[in-house]
């Protein structure tokens, strides 16, 4: 069907159709509606592209963890898939840097943001709500102009995991987490203390510590610093990758073995990435990033409207156990 005939049978002049098929938000709501009710009921949707975006930009703080690897890729693959221009911008944990990306993309209606916020805390979003259609990931920020989300169960893995530890020996066990500016750090945090109040372990013994989930050196100091002081620990859930790299290079020197001495669970992926352990046997706790990538780019594409409703999708946790969760 020719856009002349779609005017015919619709009504709509074939400049306004035109206009539409350009940029969906440029004309009104109940005149796409109209024009999208005829297309589906004639089998001819498909035929005409009615989609409000048509690029996809990834903002994103670095790819030095695997979890942003993997996401990046998820992302790739739907826009190759779909055709669809595809941008990225590091922001470097900068909400400064943050504010200028979305400064230069403001108003951009046919362009979707797959946004991971950096690590700051902050009192406002970076842009406006009615300059382009936001898709979070990762970091649950509590605004109410964030209207789609792609969330991680970060406090039933981070309590599961401490169940592990626990219920594989573990007396005394700790979490090494990131700034509680982070929702995920927090929900973490919130996870372990629920299990370590299950197991009847809350005896005012302090188990939390604060390292930076982007310096793997913050993990190496906490535990020199724990053992030259003599605090006692037998058992550590990582929050992240990049810390856990760091407490196993402080392990690995303190000659504390996994498991007989000290046993660990990490967030994220560690394949390939630290020559402190043999044998990459470190249990992991891995959220799966390419699904959540694959998806968050999908919801976008399917948008038919700027005015989109609000939309959270909660992903669980994978276990990749292998042994250095169970004391020997």
């Amino acid at each position: 069907m020719k856009i002349r005939e779609l005017s015919k049978i619709s009504g709509v002049s074939p400049a306004t159709i035109s206009r539409m098929l350009k940029d969906p938000n440029s004309v009104k709501e109940s005149t796409r509606k109209k024009i999208n009710d005829i297309l589906k009921n004639k089998g001819l949707d498909k035929d005409f592209d009615m989609k409000c975006i048509k690029r996809i930009m990834l903002i994103i703080p670095d790819l030095s963890n695997t979890f942003y690897l993997d996401l990046f890729n998820g992302i790739v693959s739907i826009v190759q898939k779909n055709n669809i221009p595809f941008e990225i911008y590091l922001t470097s944990e900068s909400i400064e840097e943050e504010e200028k990306i979305f400064s230069r993309i403001k108003g951009d209606k046919s362009l979707g943001i797959i946004w991971v916020p950096a690590s700051a805390k902050r009192d406002k979003l970076p842009y406006n709500k009615n300059s382009n259609i936001i898709s979070l990931v990762d970091r649950d920020l509590e605004f109410e102009d964030i209207y789609i989300k792609n969330l991680s169960d970060n406090f039933n893995a981070s309590k599961k995991s401490a169940d592990l530890l626990i219920e594989g020996g573990a007396k005394n066990p700790i979490i090494i987490t990131g700034s509680l500016n982070l929702s995920n750090a927090q929900e973490r945090k919130k996870g372990f203390l629920e299990s370590i109040k299950n197991h009847n372990l809350d005896n005012g013994v302090n188990r939390v510590y604060y390292g930076d989930f982007n310096n793997s050196e913050s993990g190496y100091d906490i535990i020199k610093k724990l053992v030259k002081e003599k605090i006692a620990f037998d058992s550590i859930l990582a929050a992240n990758q990049i810390l856990a790299i760091g407490i196993l290079k402080a392990l690995k020197e303190l000659q504390l073995s996994i498991p007989n001495d000290v046993s660990i669970i990490t967030f994220d992926k560690l394949a390939n990435l630290c020559s402190f352990y043999e044998n990459n046997n470190i249990s992991e706790v891995v959220f799966p990033a390419f699904d959540i990538g694959l998806n968050a780019a999908k919801i976008l594409l399917e948008q038919k409207t700027f005015n989109t409703h609000k939309q959270i999708c909660n992903y669980s946790a994978e276990f990749h156990l292998k042994g250095s969760e169970k004391k020997l």
